[in-house]
């Protein structure tokens, strides 16, 4: 005889059905974070798609929601960095009170919480959302924003050569001068973000997961954009990225590679004309400086010598050590009112010493994670795109006032999120 279902065989069934839909659910919010996050890091170079004057981005719509749908669904990671993970956060704690002292000691919190909390967005919040224990997502984030940077270029090239100079309000994508300034809207920083960006395609050609006739036509892709860019800084640090990551492989198959593209750009040079193939702003900007042994040709080499000038200046005359003028104060009372594009200088000036020990303290932190992790077994081609993109990072530094914009950090992250996954995938061998 059929036996009456009762009470407690409904809630049986109930709470199947419950854990039943649970689980369909579980694996459905990571899969939108992840897509989410994709999204972020795609669009974090169109720094001009901004919701208002703040520099608040569409990139950083979807990292925010990102970082949300981590905390939901309790996947934050406690330690990106391993055991340097305290130190970062230490490094952050020197920035912060820097500027923070500076600017509440003179009149200014509010601008010290809005340039703090810049960096604090860009310096560790990033970090958490960027560098995941998952290789295959790291290996997915750094493709899709060399895609991003590889689609950037090719638009700018493109423009360029067809559409050229368009007046209108704000800068365009190629400049009035004839220099390229791509989506990114400044010459020197699209070249900067090149030569920033240019150690993960180094790196995936290194490690096989591209091949030669993709990595060969993006690194021309590359330094075609830098030099059409006519950035007499954006070259040089370009030039040191080959350098650096050259000199930390070294091995013969990598030399041959370098070799031949670099036989293949010389031939084309002698081929078309010489240095005639190259932009006449170029030949101006850049050739003409080097040519002539005249840096003062270099573009806005003067004014910003000026700048370093006036910052050395303020800092012996107000005897800044500890203690600066606070966040953005620099440009309030410089002769001309604009900031140091040096951010060496602009942090003493404006955070005393804390806040320039703690950004040089970022740097040290990301060395010293990637040296630990060549030491505990991982691959040296992961060390060398982390170093290089340091390097670079450092150096760019010097022709630059505040760095917390997202780009500049994103291919750190990246490059750390990578040397991670090297080491996972040789430690599992």
């Amino acid at each position: 005889m059929r036996r009456e279902a009762t009470v407690s065989d409904i809630g049986k069934t109930t709470t199947r059905h419950v854990h039943s839909d649970s689980h369909l659910r579980a694996p459905a919010l990571p899969a939108i974070e992840r897509a989410v996050l994709y999204m972020g890091v795609f669009l974090a170079p169109y720094a001009t798609l901004r919701f208002s004057e703040l520099f608040f981005t569409l990139s950083d719509f979807f990292f925010c929601l990102s970082l949300s749908l981590l905390f939901i669904t309790g996947r934050i990671w406690s330690k990106p960095l391993g055991e340097a993970t305290p130190l970062w956060l230490i490094a952050f704690t020197l920035l912060f009170v820097g500027l923070m002292v500076g600017s509440l000691l003179h009149d200014s919190p509010e601008r010290g919480l809005i340039v703090t909390a810049q960096y604090l967005f860009a310096y560790v919040f990033l970090m958490f959302i960027l560098i995941r224990d998952e290789p295959r997502v790291a290996y997915r984030l750094a493709a899709i924003f060399l895609l991003s940077m590889v689609l950037i270029d090719i638009h700018g090239i493109i423009t360029f050569y067809t559409v050229g100079y368009v007046p209108g309000e704000g800068k365009g994508v190629v400049t009035g001068g004839r220099r390229l300034a791509t989506v990114l809207r400044n010459p020197n920083l699209a070249a900067a973000m090149n030569a920033l960006t240019l150690p993960i395609p180094l790196f995936l050609w290194a490690t096989g997961r591209i091949k030669s006739y993709v990595a060969l036509p993006v690194i021309a892709v590359f330094i075609g954009t830098v030099i059409l860019t006519s950035s007499n800084s954006g070259l040089f640090v370009t030039l040191l990225c080959l350098a650096v990551f050259t000199a930390f492989l070294s091995t013969p198959k990598l030399l041959l590679r370098l070799a031949l593209a670099g036989g293949m750009l010389v031939a084309v040079v002698a081929g078309f004309g010489s240095k005639d193939l190259l932009p006449k702003t170029f030949q101006t900007r850049v050739l003409g400086a080097l040519s002539s042994g005249d840096i003062s040709e270099a573009g806005t080499f003067v004014s910003r010598a000026a700048l370093i000038e006036e910052a050395l200046q303020t800092i012996s005359d107000r005897q800044i050590a500890f203690v600066g003028l606070g966040a953005d104060q620099f440009r309030v009372r410089s002769v001309q009112t604009a900031p140091v594009h040096n951010l060496y200088l602009l942090l003493w000036v404006e955070g005393g010493l804390l806040a320039l020990m703690g950004w040089i303290m970022f740097s040290a932190v990301g060395l010293l994670h990637g040296f630990t992790l060549r030491k505990a077994g991982g691959d040296k081609r992961a060390l060398a795109a982390m170093t290089t993109t340091i390097v670079v990072f450092l150096t760019i530094a010097l022709f630059n006032p505040h760095m917390y914009a997202r780009y500049w950090t994103i291919p750190i992250f990246l490059c750390c999120g990578l040397s991670l996954s090297q080491f996972r995938q040789a430690a599992k061998l």
